[in-house]
C-alpha cells in the first residue's frame, strides 16, 4: 500500500529559479557577444572574407544563444506553475478533507 505522491514543491521552486539564473546569464552572455562584433571596416580591405566568414558564424551562434536562453526560462516558468499547482492542490485537498472531518463530527 502506498501513501500517494510526494511532489517536493520546495525543490521544484528552487529548481524553476535555477532556470531562471541560467536563462538570465546565457541573456547576459548573449547581449555580450551582440557588442563584441567588430565595426566591418577594422577588418581591413584584406580581412573582409575574413568578416563574411566570422559573422555568419557569430550570427549563428548568436541565434543559438538567444534560444537557449528562451528555452531555459520557459522551462522555469513550467517547473514554478508546475510546483504552484502541486501547492494549491495539496492545500484544496487538505481543506476538503478538513471539511469531511467536521462533517462527520457533526458540523455543518
Amino acid at each position: 500500500m502506498s501513501d500517494g505522491i510526494y511532489v517536493p514543491t520546495d525543490r521544484l521552486t528552487s529548481t524553476a529559479q535555477v532556470f531562471e539564473a541560467l536563462s538570465t546569464s546565457a541573456s547576459q552572455i548573449h547581449g555580450a557577444l551582440r557588442d563584441a562584433h567588430p565595426e566591418p571596416v577594422l577588418w581591413g580591405l584584406l580581412g573582409q572574407p575574413l568578416r563574411l566568414m566570422y559573422e555568419s558564424k557569430a550570427t549563428g551562434a548568436d541565434e543559438h544563444i538567444g534560444k537557449i536562453a528562451e528555452a531555459l526560462s520557459a522551462q522555469g516558468k513550467a517547473i514554478q506553475a508546475a510546483a504552484d499547482n502541486h501547492r494549491q492542490l495539496d492545500e484544496a485537498t487538505a481543506a476538503a478533507f478538513k471539511r469531511f472531518l467536521d462533517k462527520l463530527a457533526g458540523g455543518s
